[in-house]
C-alpha cells in the first residue's frame, strides 16, 4: 500500500519522538521536510491519534513524547514497517501486462488507416496481450532497423 505523504510525515514523526527520548525540533523538521506549521498540524494528529502527550523543552529546543498514549511498542514496529516498505523501490522491468504506473506508460493518441487497427487487432488475439502491448512488441522489435535505415538514407542523400 502507498501511504500519503501526510501518513508517511505522521508516522515517521510517530517512530521518531516513540522511544521517549528528547529529539531535537531541527532534527524533526529535517526529517519531515516540512514548515512549522505542518510539524505543530501533525503533533495535533499525532496527539488525536494516539492520546500521546508531547512536550517542547524551550532550553533545549526539543520534543519530547511524555506519554505514550495507545502507541505501543508493537504499533511503533507496525509504523516502521509499513514505512520502509513505502520507500522499497518499485519494479521498473516490464512484465507484459499492462502498467498504469504513470513512470511506465505513457497514454499517446495515434491516428492509424483501419487496416493497421486490424493487423494490430490480429497480433493483439494471436499473441494473447492487449493492443497496447501488441503495439510495444512492434516497436521494440523493429524500431532499431527503422532508425538506422532511415540514418543511412539521409547520410546517402546528404553525399548527392
Amino acid at each position: 500500500m502507498q501511504l500519503s505523504t501526510r501518513q508517511v510525515r505522521l508516522f515517521t514523526l510517530a517512530t521518531l519522538l516513540g522511544p521517549g527520548k528528547p529529539v531535537p525540533s531541527d532534527e524533526i523538521l529535517a526529517t519531515l521536510r516540512c514548515s512549522e506549521a505542518t510539524l505543530t498540524r501533525t503533533f495535533k494528529e499525532l496527539r488525536d491519534t494516539w492520546s500521546a502527550e508531547i512536550r517542547y523543552r524551550k532550553a533545549s529546543h526539543t520534543y519530547e513524547m511524555t506519554d505514550a498514549g495507545t502507541l505501543d511498542r508493537k504499533t511503533l514496529k507496525k509504523l516502521s514497517e509499513e514505512l520502509n516498505s513505502n520507500e522499497s523501490p518499485k519494479s521498473v522491468y516490464y512484465r507484459g501486462k499492462v502498467s498504469l504506473d504513470k513512470e511506465k506508460k505513457k497514454a499517446v493518441s495515434l491516428s492509424l488507416t483501419g487496416t493497421t487497427v486490424r493487423k494490430i487487432n490480429h497480433l493483439s488475439l494471436l499473441s494473447g496481450k492487449t493492443r497496447s502491448d501488441a503495439v510495444e512488441m512492434l516497436v521494440n522489435l523493429h524500431i532499431d532497423e527503422l532508425i538506422e535505415s532511415i540514418i543511412r538514407r539521409n547520410e546517402s542523400q546528404q553525399k548527392k
